[in-house]
């Protein structure tokens, strides 16, 4: 009976460590990506300040905040293949020393005025930037189990729209604090902490070791027969599109068509991204807990609604409308980065979930690349906003036809 009760206590011990392992790990990942974040929209909100300091235009300014993200969306599917060889540990460590040495980097650029140097800095923080997101996303997925991973992964990713808030809200009051360049280094110091949190928690997961070795064209052939990874790919390059595209182009639109201010137009629009923090994290529970892991019907239903709203927001004339509109908005197309990352991880073998992972970031990053630049072209070309919503909604009307004939999860309870 002793020897019974010894080993339940045993049992229960090592239950509470891995609980609290997982719990710093998602924290340790949580702060990095956030911080990671922060560094991504820096330089959005005192961007006329750093095109004054640096001598150049805010048009060619801007791309100090696309840089990362165009950088990460060329580089990215290529890495997947190292995080599966590597691991995800070892690649976020990778990813670590290279975010803290461009961080700096970035400060020193930016203190001296060389727009080159600040440009090149960001470009290679991006590549890092991206194996962090994808190795911190497969080592979350790997963490836990199938009926809760939806949820985890749901809670690390509002990760995401937190490091744009703070990266918004903090940057102007650094600015006038220490000045602009001094933001850069928020991810350095946060990279280090985190990275401290992540090293603690791995020794006590329980983690699958690396065993593959393949080339990368075989992984690359491997993933890429999996139908479901190219509608995972798609919908993912949909729902970033009319994400980004809202993100950047409302505040402006709001101001010229009702003649607001820029903090007034800026506030309103900034309820649309806010909503991720709830819906990120409520796509996974509704998912694991009510579907029985079946990830297609939260995504169908996101696109669903996401599109007569696009069209509301772009065709009425009652501001308060189109403010609840954005508000729904926001949280519905937000429900698919919640699943979306579950999908398309438990469509492939164990030993490649990093090579697909990499695909689907890729892909959903090229459509938050290129929506604001494709749209801010019809805008210039045509003078007017419809163009750019109609861009948006078919985008949007091809997600949900996707997420139609989209096959299911294997892991699905049902």
């Amino acid at each position: 009976m002793s020897v019974h009760i010894a080993a339940q206590i045993k049992r229960v011990g090592r239950t509470l460590t891995a609980n609290r392992a997982f719990l710093e790990c998602i924290t340790g990942v949580w702060l990095l990506t956030a911080a990671t974040h922060h560094y991504i929209m820096a330089p959005a909100s005192v961007l006329s300040q750093v095109a004054t300091d640096l001598h150049i235009t805010s048009g060619v300014a801007v791309w100090l905040v696309s840089a990362v993200p165009a950088s990460w969306a060329v580089t990215n599917f290529a890495l997947g293949v190292w995080i599966d060889r590597l691991g995800d540990y070892r690649m976020i460590a990778l990813g670590v020393g290279t975010v803290i040495l461009t961080g700096v980097w970035s400060w020193w650029a930016a203190r001296q005025g060389v727009f080159s140097s600040l440009l090149g800095s960001r470009l290679v923080a991006g590549v890092a930037v991206g194996v962090i997101w994808t190795a911190s996303v497969n080592l979350i997925g790997g963490a836990v189990s199938d009926i809760n991973r939806a949820t985890a992964i749901g809670v690390f990713i509002t990760s995401a729209p937190a490091g744009f808030a703070l990266g918004q809200l903090s940057t102007p009051v650094i600015a006038s604090w220490i000045g602009w360049p001094a933001s850069f280094l928020v991810m350095s110091g946060a990279a280090g902490l985190a990275f401290a949190l992540i090293t603690d928690s791995v020794r006590h997961l329980a983690i699958d070791p690396t065993t593959n070795t393949a080339s990368m064209r075989a992984n690359f052939t491997a993933v890429l027969q999996h139908r479901a990874v190219w509608y995972g790919c798609a919908m993912a390059f949909a729902a970033y599109s009319y994400y980004l595209f809202m993100n950047s182009w409302m505040p402006t639109y709001l101001g010229q068509r009702f003649a607001l201010s820029a903090a007034l137009s800026g506030g309103l629009a900034a309820v649309f991204p806010a909503m991720g923090v709830l819906s990120r994290v409520g796509s996974g529970l509704i998912s694991d807990r009510l579907l029985g892991q079946r990830r297609v019907p939260v995504l169908q239903a996101a696109f669903l609604i996401s599109l007569p709203l696009i069209v509301l927001i772009a065709w009425t004339r009652w501001l308060a409308l189109i403010v609840t509109a954005l508000i729904v908005a926001g949280f519905v197309i937000q429900l698919t980065f919640g699943v979306v990352y579950s999908y398309v991880r438990e469509v492939v073998e164990a030993d490649i979930t990093g090579t697909a992972l990499a695909f689907l970031t890729t892909a959903g990053i090229s459509g938050a690349f290129s929506a604001p630049v494709i749209t801010g072209a019809l805008i210039e070309w045509t003078g007017a906003y419809l163009p750019a919503f109609t861009y948006a909604a078919v985008l949007t009307a091809i997600g949900l036809l996707l997420s139609w004939v989209a096959p299911e999860s294997p892991h699905s309870m049902n």
